[in-house]
């Protein structure tokens, strides 16, 4: 695999365990793990986890038009946005289907678009194609940034621990999406607020010629990415370096979809379970707009993205089909689209589905074929952590 990180071979000298992400040729390699799953999930749940992501992108919109022009597109309120806030929302084709899923990051000078590094190309060549006069410049900045995240009870005092005091005591203070700048080894980084594995989550946007050094820093901080533990040692601060399969693990865990795993450019926003979040049924027009209002007023999606649990550790696979128990598997009702052994439930399989409506029901018993059997999953809400 070739390495797409700046932060590959420090992450390879520290015993990373990696696997490939996204198209088979365009896609980036991230950290499966640092080889201790159980250290790695237990630093989200008590501790602090530090990932990087190199599968997401970043877009820059600047000029005096942008936040209206951005308003006309986006499913969610931009123009309401003052510095430091935040807003999830989707990007939608005219059909209603979804472009992308971001976090809209609003700045006095610039408003930033935390995308799926996978869609940030089509969604800049999109914005583009519909400016005439506006005073809008919209620019894929994927490669000019490294993103890098702190999950976990402790995120907060890591990222004290390792910025400037003040800017560290700041950015702890953040509400859920909203941002703030933090200097960590002399750069100013963003840092923004998304609790995606049910523990705090801060998210860095850092310069591509300073992700080692804030990276490093963040791990010296919590004694460094794969930390020495014997001996007695004390440290103030728990974190260590964590990778996929943790992570995954817990925002399974914490039923957060991802765009491009468990749903992606044929969904329609009704179908994601994330419609209250990045979805406005108070602003105005946007393109796609019709399409959500119609289905809102007057009907429901023919799909809808659900929790599974099942009985045991026997794990079905991502991409499984579901079927109904009767174990007639001549017509599918859904597919799998992640799953994991849930550590919160005692070790059971969890994971996320598609699913025909009619079946999306909490309660509902479907079948999936796993490690060789037969086995049978209960329909829930996405979250597995209430």
């Amino acid at each position: 695999m070739t390495p797409t990180s700046p932060l590959y071979s420090i992450q390879d000298s520290a015993g990373a365990e990696f696997l490939p992400y996204g198209p088979s040729d365009a896609g980036v390699v991230v950290v499966e793990s640092f080889g201790e799953f159980e250290a790695e999930y237990a630093a989200i749940r008590r501790g602090a986890g530090i990932m990087e992501l190199p599968q997401r992108g970043l877009i820059e919109v600047r000029g005096a038009d942008r936040l209206d022009f951005l308003h006309r597109f986006l499913t969610h309120d931009t123009l309401s946005l003052d510095d430091g806030q935040g807003r999830r929302a989707f990007l939608l084709s005219r059909q209603g289907r979804i472009d992308a899923d971001m976090i809209v990051l609003q700045n006095n000078d610039r408003t930033l678009l935390d995308i799926d590094r996978f869609a940030a190309a089509h969604v800049t060549a999109e914005l583009n194609k519909f400016l005439f006069t506006e005073d809008v410049q919209v620019a894929d900045c994927s490669d000019a940034f490294v993103h890098l995240t702190l999950h976990g009870p402790h995120a907060a005092p890591l990222l004290g621990a390792a910025a400037t005091q003040t800017d560290g005591d700041r950015a702890a203070d953040l509400e859920p999406l909203h941002h703030r700048q933090a200097v960590i080894s002399d750069q100013s980084c963003v840092v923004y607020r998304h609790d995606e594995t049910g523990e705090t989550g801060l998210h860095l946007l850092v310069p591509t010629g300073s992700a080692g050094a804030v990276y490093t820093a963040l791990a010296d901080a919590s004694g460094g990415l794969v930390p020495e533990v014997e001996g007695g040692v004390r440290r103030t601060i728990h974190g260590r370096g964590i990778g996929w399969l943790a992570y995954n693990t817990a925002r399974i865990e914490a039923g957060t979809p991802i765009y491009h795993v468990d749903f992606g450019p044929d969904s329609l926003p009704h179908e994601t379970g994330l419609l209250d979040a990045a979805v406005s049924f108070t602003k105005g027009c946007y393109v796609g707009q019709e399409v959500v209002a119609r289905m809102h007023n007057l009907g429901h999606p023919k799909r809808r993205l659900v929790g599974l649990r099942f009985a045991d550790e026997t794990l079905p696979i991502a991409g499984s089909q579901l079927f109904e128990p009767t174990g007639d598997t001549s017509k599918t009702i859904g597919a799998l689209t992640s799953s994991a052994l849930s550590p919160m439930l005692g070790n059971v399989a969890i994971g996320f589905a598609m699913i025909r409506w009619g079946k999306h029901q909490p309660g509902t018993t479907v079948s999936v074929h796993a490690e060789g059997t037969q086995v049978e999953g209960a329909v829930q809400d996405l979250s597995f952590l209430h």
